[in-house]
C-alpha cells in the first residue's frame, strides 16, 4: 500500500465545558457543580451518585455526571482509563437526553467539544509515535487508534475518525484491525477511490475474498474508468476461484461498450491468466488500437505471446524426447513425421517470440518515459530478452540483459 497520511480538521482553540443547565434543589447536584469547578472529580462523582440514588430519573444529575466524567477522562493519560471514563460520559448524556429531549442541544454542544479534544488527541498521539523510537511506535500508534476510536463514538457518523483510526492500526503494524473501522468509514458514506483500494489490499491480505468482490462491485459502479479498481476486481474474482463470473462480466462490458480500452484490457488480462492466449491477443490488440499508448497492454499483449510460444517449446522437448527413446523402434517415415511435426512447431514458436517483440519494446519504452518501479521494466526486459534470443537476436539480447537481471560475463 502506498503512504498513508492523516485527515485532519481544524480544531478550535480553547473550547470550554458549558455547565449543566437547569437548576437544581437537590444539594447534592449542587455540591457536585462544586466540586467540579474545583476539579475533585471522585467527590463530585460521589455527590452526584447520591443525587441519583435519591433520583435515578433526574436528568439535570445524568448530565452533570456526563460534564465530569468528560473533563475527569481529560485529565487522564492511560488511554485505558480514559476510553474507560468517556464510555460512561455517553451513558449519562445519553439518559439524560432520553429523560429530557430539551437537553439535546446543550448536551450535543458538549460532545462536540468532547469529539475535538479526542481527535486532537489522537492526532498529537500519532505524531508521536512518528518520532518515536521504534520500539515504541506501535504502542503510541495503538493508543492513536484508540483515540480515534472514541471520536468515532462519541459522533458515530464522523468518517474522518474512522478513516484515522485504521491508518493508526495499519502504522501499528495491526493492519487486520484497520478492516472494520476502514469498513465503517465507507458505511458512514466515505467515497473515496484510495479508500476501496486500501480496503480491497486487506481483504486480499486476509483472504477475505468474497468480502473484496461486494467491495470492488460496488467501488466500480461508483468509478467506471478506475483501472486500479478494475484490475483488483478481476484479481478478486480469480483468486476466489470464480473466472467463470469474471469472464461473464467483461464479456457483457465489452459487448455493450466495444470502444471502452479499459474493458478490453481486463477482458484479456483475464483471458490471459486463465491461459486463453488467442483470446487474450484479441482483446488486448483491440485495447491497443484504442489507445496506442497503453503500456500495460503492450505488456500483457507480449506475455500472451510468450506465454503460447513457451506451450510450444515445452511441446517440442516433450516430442524430442520422445524420438530419442524411441527412435530405435521407429520406421524412417515415422522419424521424418515427427521430425517434421517438431520442426512446424518449433517455426511457429519462433514467429510467435517474434510477434512478442514489437509490443514488448513499446512497454519497456513506455514504462521508462512514466518512471515504473524496477520490478515492473525487470519484467518486461526479462521477457524482451527470452524473445531476442528465441529469435537469435543476439546483440539485442545483451543490450537489454543488465535490464533483465542476467549476467553474460
Amino acid at each position: 500500500m502506498k503512504r498513508l497520511s492523516l485527515f485532519f480538521v481544524i480544531l478550535l482553540g480553547g473550547l470550554m465545558l458549558v455547565g449543566a443547565d437547569g437548576c437544581s434543589s437537590d444539594p447534592n447536584v449542587e455540591g457536585a457543580k462544586l466540586d467540579l469547578r474545583n476539579k475533585d472529580y471522585d467527590r463530585a462523582l460521589e455527590n452526584i451518585g447520591k443525587a441519583l440514588e435519591t433520583n435515578p430519573d433526574n436528568a439535570d444529575a445524568h448530565q452533570l455526571k456526563g460534564q465530569i466524567l468528560q473533563e475527569q477522562a481529560f485529565a487522564v493519560t492511560d488511554a485505558e482509563e480514559h476510553t474507560m471514563l468517556l464510555d460512561q460520559m455517553m451513558e449519562a448524556y445519553n439518559r439524560s437526553m432520553e429523560l429530557d429531549p430539551t437537553k439535546s442541544e446543550a448536551v450535543e454542544n458538549q460532545l462536540r467539544t468532547a469529539y475535538f479534544n479526542e481527535f486532537q488527541r489522537g492526532i498529537q498521539t500519532f505524531n508521536r509515535g512518528q518520532q518515536a523510537a521504534d520500539d515504541a511506535k506501535a504502542a503510541q500508534f495503538n493508543d492513536a487508534a484508540t483515540y480515534f476510536g472514541n471520536a468515532a463514538m462519541i459522533f458515530p457518523d464522523s468518517t474522518d475518525a474512522y478513516m484515522n483510526q485504521a491508518f493508526a492500526y495499519f502504522s501499528s503494524g495491526n493492519s487486520e484491525m484497520a478492516i472494520k473501522p476502514f469498513e465503517m468509514a465507507i458505511e458512514k458514506g466515505d467515497t473515496s477511490e484510495d479508500t476501496f483500494v486500501y480496503l480491497s489490499d486487506l481483504y486480499r491480505t486476509y483472504e477475505q475474498y468474497d468480502e473484496g468482490i461486494a467491495l470492488l462491485e460496488k467501488a466500480r459502479g461508483l468509478y467506471p474508468e478506475n483501472e486500479s479498481i478494475q484490475t483488483q476486481l478481476m484479481n478478486f474474482y480469480v483468486v476466489a476461484g470464480r473466472e467463470n463470473e469474471a469472464l461473464q462480466v467483461y464479456q457483457d462490458a465489452v459487448q455493450k461498450d466495444p470502444d471502452n480500452k479499459l474493458y478490453r484490457y481486463n477482458y484479456g488480462a483475464l483471458l490471459l491468466q486463465m491461459e486463453d492466449y488467442d483470446g487474450a491477443v484479441e482483446q488486448l490488440t483491440k485495447a491497443i488500437e484504442l489507445d496506442p499508448e497503453y503500456g500495460n497492454a503492450h505488456y500483457n499483449l507480449g506475455a500472451a505471446y510468450v506465454n503460447k510460444a513457451v506451450i510450444l517449446n515445452d511441446e517440442v522437448t516433450k516430442m524430442d524426447d520422445e524420438l530419442r527413446e524411441k527412435r530405435a523402434s521407429m520406421s524412417e517415415t515415422e522419424i521424418r513425421q515427427m521430425e517434421t511435426q517438431m520442426e512446424q512447431k518449433a517455426d511457429e514458436r519462433r514467429a510467435l517470440f517474434q510477434q512478442a517483440i514489437a509490443p514488448l519494446e513499446k512497454a519497456k519504452s513506455l514504462a521508462e518515459m512514466e518512471e515504473a518501479d524496477t520490478s515492473s521494466l525487470r519484467d518486461i526486459c526479462v521477457a524482451l530478452f527470452q524473445s531476442y534470443v528465441q529469435t537469435n537476436q543476439t546483440d539485442k539480447a545483451e543490450g537489454i540483459s543488465e535490464c533483465a537481471g542476467y549476467s553474460l560475463n
